[in-house]
């Protein structure tokens, strides 16, 4: 039986964990199931980005992190929107998402789990910071006390001792760290108060030993977000006996939410960390008049993971599928509907909806992964996946997350918004 060509690039990070990754024991898996790899090098915070739209425009079907979780989320951050499956294997210090899903350490035993995997949608979230689109994340963003220990972080230390390093860095911020005054927003539900730590949450893990967010789903277009209150010493002495020992926190001083989207607005900077890395604000960001306010909101769907076959499903609403669709590239590249989601045909604006509200709806460019509002009025047309006519109203319930729709009409870049003219289905239920 012959096995299909699949085309990934890998991308390696030689500053992650203990000096990179050796792919001598990888390599000769992917070659033997007629993988064709291209290796690059990230060679400064950002490139992976830049290096996973380039395989996707090139017409990779899958790209593999060969690093750490910051080199996943950089990853993620030039994928997002297109159909291209991102693939692991742990080269960091934490390796959280490899943790997730139960990918081994061994990289040999990796790359066979790699070539047997599964490709799974999953939902994304989305940070912006003051309105301005600031990054993805996959597993979880962090606001306060984690992000003042992440600032403080030494890279050269924690590839000498790992996760100890953090330890560290935690003892060094903890004398100086003071609470926050915020008013945050989940889902339309106000909530003002003093806050040591906010986690918002795509998936489960935390740091390698605890959780904030236990039922956390991946794929059930929300985020579950986690707020810790400043209740004195003596309540932030049990809640973090409960976080270690328990391994979730304490009711005592933490409040559990799960939303859609929330907003954090606080009138001096926070410290914050995405997937483990730390963030740093725009000096623009830290001067407005009116403080900076955070923004979260999940992006359903959005992204292709491969996930080991032996995996439980523990973090998928459905658990494991009856049916998976295997990684062969026989159906890579292809969402649900049959579009091919990597290219977009030159002079088209192809989009995959991510959320519909009552006359405009949000969605993802194929091209470069951008979030849009599309504005819908009763002048618009609309196309079914035939090319017939049809009014607004009637083809919005078609407009489900996950669809693929042509959007002509007049682009604002700076607020992120199209007044459609015509919509146009690119294919049938």
């Amino acid at each position: 039986m012959t096995v299909s060509a699949v085309r990934a690039c890998l991308i390696t990070n030689p500053r992650a964990g203990r000096g990179g990754i050796d792919l001598s024991s990888v390599l000769p898996v992917l070659a033997e199931q007629n993988w064709q790899v291209t290796v690059r090098q990230k060679l400064h915070g950002g490139q992976a980005t830049e290096l996973a739209r380039e395989a996707a425009a090139d017409g990779c079907d899958v790209v593999v992190s060969c690093g750490g979780d910051g080199t996943v989320r950089e990853i993620v951050d030039g994928l997002v929107g297109t159909d291209v499956a991102v693939g692991v294997l742990p080269g960091g210090t934490v390796n959280l998402w490899a943790r997730e899903l139960g990918i081994s350490t061994n990289l040999k035993q990796a790359a066979l789990q790699l070539v047997e995997a599964h490709r799974r949608r999953v939902d994304v979230g989305q940070l912006t910071i003051n309105s301005r689109q600031a990054g993805y994340f996959l597993l979880m963003a962090g606001l306060g006390f984690d992000g003042a220990v992440i600032a403080r972080v030494s890279k050269p230390l924690k590839n000498r001792i790992g996760p100890l390093a953090v330890g560290l860095a935690a003892l060094e911020a903890l004398p100086t760290f003071k609470p926050v005054n915020v008013e945050v927003d989940l889902d339309g539900v106000h909530w003002e108060g003093r806050l040591t730590q906010i986690v918002v949450a795509n998936t489960r893990k935390y740091g390698g030993f605890t959780s904030f967010t236990p039922d956390a789903y991946i794929d059930d277009g929300l985020l579950d977000v986690c707020l810790i209150s400043a209740a004195g010493t003596l309540s932030g002495g049990r809640q973090l006996a409960s976080l270690v020992l328990r391994g979730h926190p304490s009711p005592t001083s933490a409040e559990m939410h799960r939303v859609a989207k929330l907003s954090v607005t606080a009138q001096a900077p926070m410290p914050m960390q995405l997937d483990g890395g730390a963030v740093r604000l725009r000096k623009k960001d830290q001067r407005a008049a009116k403080g900076i306010t955070y923004g979260f909101n999940v992006v359903p769907q959005s992204l292709t993971v491969l996930v080991p076959q032996a995996y439980d499903g523990e973090l998928f609403t459905h658990g494991v599928l009856d049916n998976p669709v295997s990684a062969t590239p026989a159906l890579q590249g292809h969402d649900h509907h049959g579009h091919n989601g990597k290219h977009e045909p030159p002079g088209k604006r192809i989009m995959r909806v991510t959320s519909v509200g009552t006359d405009t709806f949000t969605a993802l460019r194929v091209r470069n992964g951008k979030m849009m509002t599309v504005q819908l009025d009763s002048a618009a047309e609309f196309q079914d996946a035939q090319g017939n006519a049809h009014p607004v109203q009637d083809m919005l319930p078609a407009l489900a997350p996950g669809r693929m729709v042509e959007v002509k009409g007049k682009k604002d870049p700076d607020r992120g918004i199209i007044q459609a003219t015509r919509i146009k289905l690119l294919s049938s239920e």
